[in-house]
């Protein structure tokens, strides 16, 4: 007999300990990064939003250590004061520590939603959910900070259509020779997501590399820059061609320390979350797109960031700075044990 209110208080699932185990690792490393940021940023406006975000990534950790202990799951090792440098010179300016908290808080609602749908126990689609209402309050404060100092690139206004429209012919999905139909708003939107994220991330690729301390590590952020401007040069490109306006450069907003305010660990694993997540939302603009040549730059700049990918494993595992999630048991291990 199933009972319908029942008081049983089940185990964490898988999805349930990945989504706490994943959030651990990035508000570990976010409070770092946020640390040393809200230091050094002078307007009050700005320095208000750093410290919400310290609060709740503060309250958030706390939050995940209790779920892991009262179910025998280890805390991650995550990141810790180790890996910041509360002393080093400013790296970013005001404009930029702002536009990266909110796109950082964009990836929040984005990462609490799914959180929530493959969540099964109340406790923790509650706890996801809150998570989710702080990271939206979040989003639309540094927007409006971003809007009330004119720093917040607005998308493109079109014109309203007489009336509604189907489409007719074949030439709605091609791209590649004639005449190209003008983009949709719906493509419009991607693309502008789409290079505002790789412009934030070439800054900070940009500023890393300044900094990092390991010459692999630099040579990776080196590689790393040529891939971004490759993808912001690709979809600027599809901007101009309608003559629609692209969001400007972030990298006049670094300033000229070379003192590493994090470890090298920190950095790999930010730019990791970053590239890792712009496959995601590239793929997302993939197939919200019929037109063909926008689905070969989005597939061009998947398989770059692959390879980026591929070699930030490397890295990470060479230097033993890549922390394992916890894994399913091994039964072919377990069968074949020596039981003597």
């Amino acid at each position: 007999m199933i009972l319908l209110h029942s008081t049983h208080h089940p185990k964490l699932t898988s999805a349930e300990i990945a989504g706490l185990w994943s959030q651990y690792m990035n508000e570990t490393a976010g409070l770092c990064i946020n640390r040393f940021l809200h230091q050094h940023v002078e307007d009050a406006n700005i320095r208000a939003l750093y410290d919400y975000a310290l609060r709740l990534g503060e309250k958030h950790v706390d939050r995940i250590r209790s779920f892991l202990k009262t179910d025998g799951f280890p805390i991650p090792v995550g990141f810790s004061e180790q890996d910041v440098n509360l002393a080093a010179p400013r790296l970013f300016s005001d404009a930029l520590s702002l536009h990266y908290l909110n796109i950082m808080s964009i990836h929040g609602c984005h990462g609490y939603s799914g959180a929530v749908t493959t969540s099964s126990r109340k406790d923790v689609r509650e706890y996801f959910t809150e998570c989710g209402v702080s990271s939206m309050q979040l989003c639309n404060r540094t927007k409006d900070v971003l809007l009330s100092k004119g720093l917040y690139f607005r998308p493109p206004s079109i014109s309203a259509p007489d009336t509604p429209e189907f489409v007719r012919s074949q030439s709605f999905v091609s791209g590649w020779f004639g005449d190209k139909r003008p983009l949709s708003c719906v493509e419009i939107t991607d693309i502008l997501f789409n290079l505002k994220k790789s412009i934030l991330a070439k800054a900070a690729l940009v500023a890393f590399s300044q900094v990092a301390q390991a010459k692999q590590v630099t040579d990776f952020f080196m590689e790393a820059i040529q891939i971004k401007e490759k993808h912001i040069d690709m979809l600027n490109k599809a901007l101009d061609d309608d003559h629609l306006p692209a969001p400007p450069s972030l990298d006049a907003e670094i300033s000229d320390s070379t003192t590493p305010p994090f470890s090298d660990k920190l950095m790999m694993f930010l730019v990791g979350f970053l590239f890792s997540t712009a496959m995601v939302y590239y793929g997302s603009g993939m197939a919200s797109s019929p037109r063909k040549d926008l689905i070969s730059k989005y597939t061009v700049a998947i398989a770059d960031d692959m390879k980026v990918g591929s070699d930030w494993i490397r890295i990470m595992t060479d230097n033993r700075w890549l922390e394992q999630p916890p894994l399913a048991e091994n039964r072919k291990a377990l069968a074949t044990a020596d039981r003597t």
